[in-house]
This record gives C-alpha cells, structure tokens and sequence, in this order.
C-alpha cells in the first residue's frame, strides 16, 4: 500500500501573481507526482486553501487539478485546517466534496469521529484545526476510546501543533499536548505548523508533519526555498516515510547589511546582484542607515533590473 500526504497548500495565499502562480504549480506538480508514483489515496491535512472562501478563479485551478486525480480514481482525503475552517460552516471544501473530487474525514457529532474506509481497508479519521489553536477544547471533549479500540490499520489527521515536536523556533508558541491525540494509530498525518518532521512514537505509531506545498511568506521563501510532502510506503507491516521536495523554481536570497551605508550605497549593492536569472529573489536589510532613507532606493528602477 502507498499514499501520499500533502498539508498546508495555502492555494491563493500569495498577492504576488508569480509567486501565486509557483505555489498552484506546486501542488500540481505534487498531484502529477502521486499520480506517476501509483499512490492508492492522497491525503491533505488541513488548509487545502489559504481561506475558507477563496475566488472562484483559484476554485477553478484547484477544481482541475484534482480532478485530475479523479481521472486516476485516486481519492482524496482532507480535514479543514485553520486557513479553510469557517465557525460558520461556509467553506470551499463541501463544495468540493459534493463534486466528488474530495472526502472530508472529519465527521464529529457529540464529541464522538466517526471512520472513513478506504476501498483499501484504510481506516481514516481526523480533527479540524481552528485559528488560535481552538481546537484544544474539542480534544479535551472527544471521545477516545471507540478509536483506540478500534482494528485494522488507521491513520488520524489533524491540524495542529504538538507541543512535544515543536522545534526550538517554536517553544514560544502554545500548542496542543500529544497526550490529547487517539493512542494505536498506524499513522498520524498532521498539518499547520511549516515544518517537516517524521518519527514514530510509542502508543502512538508515526506522527509526521509534511511542511507546506510551498512557503507562504518571505522568512518561509528565505528558510524553506520550496516545498514538499511526504510518500508513505507500507509493506509487511513496515511504514517507510519519503519526502519528496517540489522546486519548480529555484529562490535567491540575498542579505544586505546596511550598518552605517547611505541609501545610495546600499541600491548600488543590490544592483551588484548576480545570477537571479528565472530565480526567486528575496532581500532581506538590516542596519542603520548613515544618511537618506529607505525610501529614497528606487525600488522601481530595481526590479526594472531583475525583470530585465
């Protein structure tokens, strides 16, 4: 058995167009890539979108090329995250899954998840994330033991930030206790937090996080470069995790310091740029300025440059 685990495409997330455009294509690229790598199901663990309602031109793009997995009768398996819940209960998601190019697993009713079975056998249930980690409360409420209890091969989806995993970037930041997560799962497919992490966890079994489909800001274009996902291959019991990395264009990312410089100084610098031909570029600037101000570098005339 193979799938695929995908989370926090954030589709329409970038005002940029380009970058807009290299994150769609990032998720393309990692459908095509399921598709070619004969994967049974493809799961997506929260924010499939970067909003609950997004244009009807970024549903059209996302429409297609899930469809394209539909094509392949490869389904797809998807909770709401932070990005794409709506307390409402308006989301692009339904829409989706009555088109039949989506399941969404998370079915809670009294504090109780119901399973979702894949023709495989596959056991699949999960939980939502909510914006500020809200969806804390609902795990302190749900009802565990019917889903620990419970045979055959599972997985569990979720969108939320373990406090065990955080990495040291993160220790400021509140999350959930792994204590509150259904014990004697095979794998646990999480999502919302930006990194990538896979180990396996006593009581528990794998807790892997993917990272995103591509960065969705610019200290994320700056660390990440690109995105990814993970490819999970079972076989006599075993779960083997590969993550697969998505660079459809490289990133260039430059730093100036500006200790002391003159605005003028400091566009020259940047001008001195090199090799960001059909690259990404970022630049970051820290110091102070001597004399002048920042708005006196003509950004205009540089990004004239890069575009050539």
């Amino acid at each position: 058995m193979k799938f695929a685990h995908l989370s926090d495409c954030h589709i329409g997330g970038w005002r940029e167009d380009t970058l807009r455009d290299v994150n769609l294509k990032s998720f393309e690229k990692a459908v095509d890539i399921c598709i070619e790598q004969h994967v049974g199901f493809v799961i997506i663990a929260g924010d499939l979108f970067d909003t609950a309602l997004p244009s009807i031109e970024i549903l059209k793009q996302t429409a297609k090329i899930l469809n394209k997995l539909k094509e392949y009768d490869i389904p797809v398996y998807v909770i709401p995250g932070s990005h794409d819940f709506s307390a409402s209960g308006k989301t692009m998601l339904d829409v989706l899954e009555n088109a039949g190019l989506i399941v969404n697993v998370m079915k809670f009713e009294e504090n109780r998840l119901q399973f979702t079975v894949d023709r495989t056998g596959v056991k699949l249930t999960g939980m939502y994330g909510k914006k500020g980690g809200l969806e804390t409360s609902d795990y302190e409420k749900l009802k565990k033991q019917h889903l620990e209890n419970e045979d055959g091969f599972k997985i569990f989806l979720f969108h939320t930030l373990i406090d065990e995993l955080k990495p040291k970037e993160f220790e400021m930041i509140e999350a959930t206790p792994l204590s509150l997560l259904p014990k004697n799962f095979n794998y646990y497919a999480g999502g919302h937090p930006h990194f990538v992490y896979s180990k396996y966890h006593n009581n528990y079994g794998i807790i892997s996080y993917p990272g995103p489909i591509y960065p969705n800001n610019f200290q994320e274009l700056e660390k990440l470069k690109h995105g990814g996902f993970y490819i999970i291959d079972v076989k006599d019991g075993n779960i083997d995790t590969k993550h697969i990395p998505l660079k459809i264009i490289e990133t260039l990312s430059c730093y100036i310091n500006a200790e002391n410089k003159t605005s003028k100084e400091i566009e020259q610098e940047i001008l001195k740029i090199k090799d960001y031909e059909n690259k990404i570029v970022t630049i970051r600037m820290e110091g102070c300025l001597s004399s002048g101000k920042i708005s006196d570098i003509n950004f205009k005339s540089i990004l004239a440059n890069f575009r050539g």
